[in-house]
């Protein structure tokens, strides 16, 4: 039975021995017992960790599509207090209460995550669903019907807006405890189970969606409770005994989730978002873009048949492209790269909505809708990719991405809705509908250019240092970049293994050494003599055989700026400057 080894974001671990002031002097000398803790740590992490039970991957996925499926129809149904949503926004009032209860239940649980108040693992998830059944039942038996007009949006809207930011940020962070192939798979596979039952509520009459929807939230709740236990289970050490058990046997999934962190200070988090920047800017400002159109509209009363239908389709073919992304075209694009492409559709789409039918205004809704879903889901990937790499809270990324975007649509809306009200006559004469309209389309213009030269700007900036840093960037053919299954198997930190990594030849340069034990036995004992993480002794084997960033990112499932942090850490480490200088470092190992 062993010792718990939860991630310590924000403060020190206990398990961790620091370095002596005599380690490099030790290190160079091959006998460092300056870094003797940081070995042992390394060797506990390389040893076996209990596989995972078969359960776990099927309970991840379903109770996270369940969550996501109930949570969107209560939302565009402001739990059964509206009958259809009008595009994205089911109520304007209810839509800005659960933006602000968003904005504050988010800061406070960041706040209590940095002074080390809300330990990893330890998000409730019990007290959110039971306010979600508590509004459920509310709705069913007419409770919110004896309020006042706005009282009876304001309280399922505080209910809703709580319960939805902690449940996030629960299947956020079992998302973030396992490897970036299993966390873009189950997402995906969450989300054609959040389809299925969506679209499932939104035929039952109120009072049946309600009854369904909290035999729905008792499932998700009993699966949160079953991957909690599992992953505390193995976090604890507990070989193979009662993890096994929890799933009766059978074939377990290897994955290894939880993992020693190394302490996450306000250094960690910093480079965390530097990294998340241009996906959290993008999500902001599609965001703010559907909040604006959508008041503006539901203010002026500009509707379209079919207005009802948008928001689901919407996410369907949001969903639809992420699976087509995940399991056939194999290439996750970063968000950056997702809004370059779908900025000018919608810019082009926008100059022509006013003038155009309501077919043109359905299908241009589809269009933004969609591709906001699938943003969204890039974002929810990158995020708890992130929090994986880094070992930093997830709770903390996720739950800054989700304030900053409530708060930017929060915004839009209400100015939206107020310049839409606005009484007609007054400002543009007789064309007031029609300039009025293209007033916001230019605003909206405005804004989605704004965000692309923002991630563009980020985008060079990040190329002119990688070049003046002698970083080669090669052109990856495989699949997969940020989120795939890789050619490449991994380099085991510190040898425990023995297993070569099995690195296909597309992508490789010509001088790349010849993939042999021994080779793996030099990067082996340089990664142990240097103090190296797993991931950096991993990446370590790969940039000895020549291989590109974003090769790299390709193979180990992670971004490139993730696999940049790691080179950059482990040349400090080793004491190098340049891969050339990394590779003259392996090849002296031969004498050793």
């Amino acid at each position: 039975m062993g010792r718990t080894v939860f991630p310590t974001w924000g403060r020190e671990s206990a398990i961790m021995s620091p370095m002596n002031k005599q380690g490099k002097e030790q290190r160079t000398a091959g006998c460092a017992t300056g870094v003797q803790g940081r070995a042992d740590e390394r060797s506990r992490e390389a040893q076996p960790r209990p596989a995972l039970p078969w359960g776990f991957p099927v309970a991840v996925v379903l109770g996270y599509g369940l969550f996501r499926g109930v949570n969107a129809n209560s939302y565009l149904s402001a739990f059964a207090s509206v009958e259809a949503p009008f595009l994205f926004v089911p109520d304007l009032f209810f839509n800005v209460v659960v933006a602000c209860a968003v904005v504050v239940c988010a800061l406070i649980l960041i706040a209590l995550t940095l002074r080390g108040r809300l330990a990893p693992l330890s998000m409730p998830y019990v007290v959110p669903t039971v306010l979600l059944l508590v509004a459920n039942v509310c709705s069913l038996f007419g409770v919110f019907s004896w309020m006042p007009s706005d009282f009876a949006l304001l309280l399922p809207g505080v209910l809703f807006g709580v319960a939805s930011v902690m449940l996030s940020l629960v299947w956020v962070e079992v998302l973030a405890c396992q490897d970036p192939r299993a966390i873009v798979t189950q997402i995906a596979l969450s989300m054609l189970v959040n389809v299925v039952t969506s679209s499932s509520l939104s035929t039952l009459s109120s009072g049946a969606r309600m009854v369904a929807s909290c035999v729905v939230l008792a499932v998700m709740a009993w699966c949160a409770y079953y991957v909690r236990r599992v992953l505390r289970a193995q976090a604890e050490g507990e070989r193979g005994g009662e993890v096994g058990g929890l799933a009766g046997g059978g074939e377990r999934a290897k994955v290894h989730p939880v993992r020693p962190a190394r302490p996450a200070g306000r250094g960690s988090y910093r480079d965390a978002f530097l990294e998340l920047g241009n996906s959290i800017v993008v999500f902001c400002v599609m965001e703010a873009v559907i909040g604006l159109l959508n008041s503006f509209m539901l203010a002026g009363s500009i509707e379209f048949a079919g207005s009802d239908t948008v928001s689901v389709a919407g996410m369907l073919t949001g969903v639809a492209a992420f699976c087509i992304v995940v399991f056939v075209v194999q290439r996750i694009p970063r968000v950056s790269t997702a809004f370059r492409l779908v900025m000018p559709v919608i810019a082009s789409l926008l100059v022509f909505l006013p003038f155009l039918g309501e077919q043109y205004n359905l299908f241009f809704s589809l269009v933004l809708l969609g591709s906001y879903y699938f943003i969204a889901l890039l974002v929810t990937y990158v995020v708890a990719e992130t929090a994986h790499e880094r070992r930093v809270s997830p709770y903390v990324l996720m739950g800054a991405a989700a304030a900053l975007a409530r708060v930017c649509l929060a915004v839009a809306l209400v100015t939206g809705y107020t310049f839409g009200s606005l009484p007609p006559g007054g400002l543009f004469g007789e064309a007031e509908d029609t300039m009025r309209y293209l007033v916001v389309i230019m605003a909206v213009i405005y804004a989605l250019s704004l965000a692309a030269v923002l991630v563009s700007r980020d985008r060079r900036r990040r190329r002119g240092a990688e070049g003046a840093g002698g970083e080669a960037r090669g052109a990856a053919r495989g699949n997969l970049p940020e989120g795939g299954e890789g050619a490449a198997g991994g380099l085991a930190a510190g040898g425990a293994t023995g297993e070569a990594p099995a690195i296909a030849a597309e992508g490789s340069s010509p001088a790349a050494p010849t993939d042999d034990a021994a080779f793996d036995a030099r990067c082996a004992r340089l990664a142990e003599r240097g103090g190296l993480t797993e991931r950096e002794a991993e990446i370590l084997g790969y940039l000895a055989r020549g291989r590109t960033n974003a090769y790299i990112a390709t193979t180990l499932f992670v971004s490139e700026n993730t696999v940049r942090s790691h080179v950059r850490n482990l040349y400090a480490k080793l004491d190098v400057h340049t891969r050339q200088q990394l590779i003259d470092l392996v090849e002296a190992e031969r004498t050793h």
